[in-house]
């Protein structure tokens, strides 16, 4: 029986074995061969503190009093999966999909880390030459993709990236292939800067190095940067990208934050510089992007995949590190205790389940 890797608890995660459902007609079954999941996200809402005593109203659009959870913690009984995105080889394909065939080695959205996976046809990209590993990024990259574009950095902008982790590097490859005159990457691990740096950033900062958003000032002969993304969800983060920001300039808040606001301080920058913010697609749930319906799901992935196969978005090393499955259940605990040894992880299954 095939199995499946679920989280079970508080950062604790199992192989369980699962049945082969019966293939409904608009969906495809692949054999998976490389897999990736989502930490941060889930620690976000696992956290809590956010939706306390609150219910989401979807026809309003309004988090109202109530105590329904958005979902019911991980447990024995009720195990939660957190895959994101699968590289596979189809097996069999429903009778009303149309746009691959059996053998066809493809990229899945929202494929789950598990041996074999069933997705709906219309989230599935043929995979062609491109490398599975580097493809494994599409994801992440989707939500900074709307990020640059939603900001609209322009040819000979200056842009600072506050936040290295997958979306806030990709980010920064993003900015500079756009045309970004000078981009600003800012992250407290070295490692992460370092990428950065590789990624196309003229300087990375270290916020717990002295004040990196007067740094950004210097850097930029005084004024600020003209568009500042904030990645990680810290709102100390977002205070830094609020005060490298010139005036007039864009705030893009695109990390998920937790609790209550502590250590904004909107009657300073923000408000005496009349700064721009907003948030952008792929970030919360039931929204269309801004520039629909130009830029539909399909149209983002497929431009995202065909910059990787152009070469212009080589986000070589993103994905790190790349679990064997027997390695695969300390992914958890290893974003939550050792977080300067991942990025955005994945599972390979190339060498067999139990290599």
């Amino acid at each position: 029986m095939p199995k499946r890797l679920v989280l079970v608890g508080d950062h604790v995660c199992r192989w369980i074995p699962y049945e082969e459902p019966k293939l409904p007609a608009d969906c495809v079954r692949f054999r998976t061969l490389y897999a990736s999941g989502k930490y941060g996200t889930w620690a976000a809402v696992a956290e809590g503190s956010t939706f306390a005593n609150r219910t989401f109203n979807d026809e309003m659009r309004l988090f109202v009093e109530g105590n329904k959870p958005l979902a019911d913690p991980p447990s024995e009984t009720k195990p939660l999966s957190f895959g994101t995105a699968a590289i596979g080889i189809v097996t069999e394909i429903g009778s009303a999909a149309k746009n691959c065939k059996v053998g066809d080695k493809i990229l899945a959205i929202g494929g789950d880390i598990r041996e074999t996976n069933i997705v709906g046809a219309v989230s599935v990209y043929p995979l062609g030459e491109l490398d599975p590993i580097m493809a494994m990024a599409v994801e992440p990259a989707y939500v900074a993709f709307h990020a640059i574009r939603e900001s609209n950095v322009r040819y000979g902008e200056r842009v600072a990236v506050v936040g290295l982790g997958a979306l806030g590097l990709i980010a920064v490859k993003m900015a500079r292939e756009s045309g970004a005159e000078h981009v600003i990457a800012i992250d407290p691990s070295a490692g992460r800067r370092k990428m950065a740096m590789k990624f196309g950033a003229d300087l990375a900062l270290d916020p717990n190095q002295g004040d990196a958003a007067v740094a950004a000032h210097k850097e930029t002969g005084g004024p600020g940067v003209d568009v500042a993304i904030e990645m990680s969800g810290v709102y100390a983060a977002l205070e830094t990208a609020i005060r490298c920001t010139r005036i007039a300039g864009t705030v893009c808040a695109a990390g998920f934050y937790r609790g209550d606001a502590r250590g904004l301080w909107l009657g300073r920058e923000f408000h005496h510089n009349r700064l721009n913010m907003f948030v952008p697609h792929g970030c919360g749930w039931g929204h269309p992007p801004r520039d629909m319906p130009r830029w539909d799901g399909r149209r983002t992935y497929e431009a995202i995949l065909n910059q990787m196969r152009h070469g212009r978005l080589d986000v070589a090393g993103l994905i790190n590190p790349v679990a064997r499955p027997a390695e695969a259940t300390d992914l958890f605990r290893l974003c939550r205790d050792e977080p300067d040894r991942v990025i955005k992880f994945a599972v390979d299954f190339t060498g067999g389940f139990n290599a």
